[in-house]
């Protein structure tokens, strides 16, 4: 099995966490759904192609940065309103906190067919510049090519160390006995259906952020090079 390894670093970032409305609080990792709607942007997909992934980092910090957010709203039928006619929406803007974090180094492994992880590999650097979270949240690639993990065996005599944070399967965490923070992320959504309805109604994965642990036991995916544990989360 072929693998894309992208390892990265971003100055700043939000990883924004939905239904955060009057405080934009981030994850401390890309979530799920940023990484896969990344890839198909990079890939210029015009449908659904499955995919799976590691997402692993560090980061040194976490900051709150007060900014002004201008948005389409409802109406509220003030004489200094400016409404968007036609939309049936007001502009409006508000004072609002945002959390980002800072110092981020990323690694990711990708998992789909090798013919779009190509063109993920020749693309990402002709498509304008690459960024990860918001649109400005630029993200300097450091390392991208394909790596073939190996599956090792773990036990109280052989042990591996989790030296960076990473998202796990829920069913993973569990049975390595691991806690960290408990997420019910956003993965991927139906165009169809969304095009009908208008909204996005998203599958969802039950993933646990982690930052540190051992694997103590059971059989996974390992990338040698760098001794880090690869659970792929996604549909392939």
């Amino acid at each position: 099995m072929k693998l894309l390894k992208i390892k990265g670093y971003q100055v700043f970032a939000n990883y924004r966490k939905p239904m955060s409305f009057n405080y934009w609080d981030t994850y401390p990792l890309p979530p799920l759904s940023t990484v896969r709607g990344w890839f198909h942007t990079v890939v210029e997909a015009t449908e659904y192609i499955p995919i799976a992934m590691s997402i692993q980092g560090k980061f040194d910090g976490v900051v709150q940065d007060l900014q002004t957010l201008i948005k389409f709203d409802r109406k509220r039928n003030k004489e200094e309103e400016i409404v968007l006619e036609g939309f049936n929406k007001a502009f409006s803007k508000s004072p609002t906190y945002v959390a980002n974090v800072y110092g981020i180094n990323l690694t990711i492994y990708l998992k789909a067919e090798e013919e779009y992880l190509q063109k993920f590999k020749e693309n990402l650097f002709k498509l304008e510049y690459p960024s990860l979270g918001r649109k400005e949240d630029l993200i300097r690639i450091d390392y991208i090519d394909f790596i073939e993990p190996v599956e090792e065996k773990f036990s109280k005599f052989k042990r591996l160390l989790i030296k960076n944070g990473m998202y796990l399967n829920k069913a993973t965490a569990d049975k390595l006995g691991l806690s960290g923070i408990n997420y019910r992320m956003n993965f991927k959504y139906d165009k169809e259906l969304s095009d009908k309805a208008g909204l996005r109604y998203f599958e969802k994965k039950d993933v646990v952020y982690i930052d540190s642990g051992f694997i103590k036991k059971g059989q996974f995916l390992v990338d040698k090079e760098e001794e880090t544990l690869i659970d792929l989360i996604g549909d392939i």
